[in-house]
């Protein structure tokens, strides 16, 4: 009788092993609820930073814009390095706009979209020092930077507002390509992938200097 009663006490009873059953079965409950909600909160950190990019495009862009400057309006032969030359889904201009880690100047910078697959592409951002003139070996042209702005870019428009001559009535244009005047205001407008989560605010900045 005794040998049995030890024998009892060494294992589990029934109700026990349901009060440990049950336990588990919490824990892993909790556990389950955390993992989702740090999936969810992961999902949302990730949508918050794409959403984030845009603005910090769009800010990039006006900057660049603002600070955008005429060539010289001179008796001498016109400098096409220094023009403001804008199409329809390209745009190339001086800006003094200096880039982070960069040397002070004028710098030309040119925006555009860029093929990347079958249906979106890139906007890409190159630019190259102008001035003060850069020192390359063997008279090489200055070396050109490209940065990747947005990806997945289905479409891009430019437009430009101003007298295409000097004393036409300003209007806005598909075009612009005067060797020293700026427009009035440029349009920046970008369609992106579809399904996109991502919301393009069409962008209309214009250069400081514009008379």
């Amino acid at each position: 009788m005794q040998h049995r009663q030890q024998g009892t006490e060494a294992g589990f009873s029934l109700v026990e092993l349901l009060i440990v059953l049950a336990l588990l079965a919490v824990i892993a409950s909790l556990l389950v609820g955390a993992i989702a909600s740090a999936r969810q909160a992961l999902q949302a950190v990730d949508r918050q930073g794409v959403r984030a990019a845009v603005p910090a495009v769009q800010a990039v862009l006006r900057r660049l814009i603002t600070e955008a400057r005429p060539g010289p309006d001179t008796s001498e032969r016109i400098d096409a390095d220094r023009a403001f030359v804008g199409g329809p889904d390209r745009m190339s201009f001086v800006s003094s706009f200096v880039p982070q880690g960069q040397h002070g100047g004028l710098w030309r910078y040119e925006i555009g979209l860029d093929a990347g697959g079958e249906a979106a592409g890139v906007l890409v951002l190159a630019q190259r020092i102008v001035r003060p003139a850069p020192q390359s070996a063997g008279g090489s042209p200055p070396r050109e930077s490209r940065t990747v702005l947005i990806k997945d870019v289905r479409g891009l428009r430019l437009r430009y507002f101003g007298a295409a001559e000097k004393d036409s009535t300003p209007r806005w244009h598909d075009s612009w390509q005067h060797p020293f005047r700026l427009p009035h205001l440029v349009s920046v407008d970008i369609d992106l992938a579809q399904k996109d989560q991502r919301q393009w605010t069409q962008l209309v900045a214009g250069p400081s200097l514009t008379p």
